[in-house]
């Protein structure tokens, strides 16, 4: 059996160990913890010592809620008290800002929804009064002073246009706006504006679907209009197809007449001629004879001359006279002229 005495003294040597090992621990423990609270301390402190200040921006210094520089501290490293000091930063390089879109009303009762942009500068010289002088201490609220005066201003300038003619006349309205802006805010901030541009001009619904209404009833007209003139042409090129078809009829019963009239005159003429021509040979035949009946009598001598016996075919004559026998090739009895 063992000891009972030597189990407790076991147990107790056991105890002083861990006890030495624990206090050992919580010693060395808040050791390290005192020099990194006191490390850490001093990193807080010396940290709040000092600040920067970028290219683009210039700031102040407020010492328990007071500014401690007139003339706005440039771009570096400075130093200023932990703990009681708060430094102020504003942007002065150009900053756009957005304004939110907003609805204005034109003067013929439109809603419309304005998007903007107004681009601006902080002068120098305007720093301590737009930190200190204007709205909250510090630049947290210069935006928002802004963009209650570019909305009103361009809500005015929008109460006196007509929807209809505001895209024909978009670059003059922004120009009106931007003149009255930035005459304002400089002004009012001593802010240096420098464009303002109006990136989307939206009408209503109703307006949208009265206009595109508005719209394809005026294509319906155009194209029935076109439709009249299309039927319109094809009537007048009928029209002018059987102008030129009686036209062409009466030039060709011209050209007929015509060519009558100039056949019946050629043979008039070639009548006349062949008249004349036999007058002349007759006139010259005779001629010789001194008479036509002389000529005759030549006629009569020649044929009694030529006859060979054969019944005549043809006799000419009047009253006593001889007859003139003319004989004709291939009729079946004589013909007798008087």
């Amino acid at each position: 059996m063992s000891d009972p005495h030597k189990e407790v003294k076991a147990d107790t040597g056991s105890d002083s160990k861990l006890n030495s090992l624990v206090t050992s621990f919580n010693t060395i423990f808040f050791h390290y913890a005192k020099w990194g609270a006191i490390l850490l301390i001093a990193f807080l402190v010396l940290s709040g010592t000092w600040y920067k200040v970028d290219q683009t921006e210039r700031a102040n210094v407020r010492r328990f809620g007071v500014a401690q520089y007139i003339a706005p501290v440039q771009p570096g490293f400075h130093f200023k008290m932990p703990f009681i000091d708060t430094v102020d930063k504003l942007q002065v390089s150009l900053t756009t800002l957005h304004i939110p879109p907003f609805e204005v009303t034109t003067v013929d009762n439109q809603k419309v929804t304005i998007d903007e942009n107004f681009n601006y500068t902080i002068p120098e010289d305007k720093v301590y009064h737009i930190m200190y002088e204007i709205g909250r201490a510090g630049n947290s609220d210069i935006e928002s002073q802004v963009v209650p005066v570019v909305k009103d201003r361009t809500s005015r300038i929008f109460a006196v246009q007509n929807m209809v003619t505001v895209n024909a006349s978009r670059a003059a309205i922004q120009a009106e706006i931007e003149k009255s802006v930035s005459e304002s805010v400089e002004a009012l901030f001593g802010i240096q504006p420098h464009s303002l541009q109006i990136a989307g001009i939206i009408p209503s619904a109703a307006f949208m679907a009265s206009n595109e209404a508005a719209v394809k009833a005026k294509n319906d007209a155009v194209a029935a209009e076109n439709t009249k003139r299309i039927r319109q042409f094809e009537a007048d090129q009928i029209v002018i197809r059987a102008k030129g078809d009686a036209d062409s009829a009466i030039e060709a019963a011209r050209g007929r007449s015509q060519s009558m009239l100039l056949e019946a005159q050629a043979n008039k003429t070639r009548q006349v001629l062949d008249g004349e021509g036999l007058e002349a040979r007759l006139a010259a035949e005779i001629k010789p004879f001194g008479s036509p009946d002389k000529y005759i009598e030549y006629l009569k001598a020649r044929a009694t001359l030529n006859w060979n016996g054969q019944q005549p075919q043809i006799v000419a004559g009047t009253g006593s006279s001889a007859n003139l026998i003319i004989p004709v090739p291939g009729t079946a009895g004589p013909v007798a002229a008087k």
